[in-house]
């Protein structure tokens, strides 16, 4: 999704069509005297689809569920790892 630029007077003139834009799911970056000013996005983007929007973040190169798994058995519990931790840091 491209984010589109819109000026504040177009803004303040077309309120109701620009939030209708924005909630069919465009994102628009709003302008004053050509500087960007604010970001109106769709409500029910999340805050990932937004980073990718902005260029601040990449779409993964696969799904966590197709990661493969650690190789080999633990040798300790969450509990008894947390412990060791803790031991491990004390004076």
């Amino acid at each position: 999704m491209s984010e589109r630029s819109i000026g504040i007077r177009e803004l303040q003139q077309n309120a109701s069509a620009v939030v209708s834009r924005a909630a069919a799911g465009e994102a628009l970056l709003i302008t004053d005297h050509g500087r960007p000013v604010a970001r109106l996005v769709p409500l029910g983007a999340s805050r990932t689809s937004e980073l990718l929007t902005a260029g601040l973040a990449r779409a993964p190169r696969a799904a966590l569920a197709d990661l493969p798994r650690p190789q080999g058995a633990s040798s300790n519990t969450v509990s008894e790892a947390l412990g060791q931790d803790r031991e491990d840091q004390r004076y």
